[in-house]
């Protein structure tokens, strides 16, 4: 029987061995530098060994603020005694700009942050992330943020 065990042990350490990828759950331990924890038992992965994908930087659209300019209005009425006909002269601004715009995610407004809509954010301490484990944990790819069942749409 040691022999057939010895053996089982041999075929699932290669069967192990020869995974290519393995998805992990981490978090987020520190942002910059970039600092996740993956197991107790396992160092803290560092920048270096860490690739991040779009979704997990940040994005975020400028809010453009404009004004309009509007000259050479003419206004007049007529009456029975006469007529006026006084142009209004001069460039007369208007003082709307677009800062009312209302972008949601799950049913939240989007942070608006330094004149800028946040679309995504980058990494925070505490972040729970996704990781794709490759090169026999050698290198980690960043999938994606996640959440806890009813976090994102409370």
């Amino acid at each position: 029987m040691e022999l057939l065990d010895a053996l089982q042990q041999i075929a699932q350490q290669s069967a192990s061995a020869l995974s290519p990828a393995e998805l992990v759950i981490g978090t987020v331990t520190a942002a910059d530098p970039l600092e996740i924890s993956v197991d107790t038992a396992m160092d803290t992965l560092r920048a270096p060994v860490l690739y991040l994908t779009a979704a997990v930087v940040e994005k975020k659209i400028p809010i453009l603020r404009h004004t309009h300019r509007i000259s050479g209005l003419g206004h007049s009425h007529a009456a029975p005694e006469g007529g006026t006909s006084t142009d209004l002269t001069g460039t007369y601004e208007t003082s709307e700009a677009l800062e009312d715009i209302a972008c949601t995610e799950f049913g939240k407004p989007l942070l608006v942050k330094d004149g800028s809509i946040l679309l995504n954010r980058g990494l925070e301490a505490g972040d729970k992330v996704l990781l794709l484990q490759v090169m026999h944990g050698q290198r980690f790819v960043i999938l994606s943020r996640i959440f806890e069942s009813g976090e994102a749409s409370a």
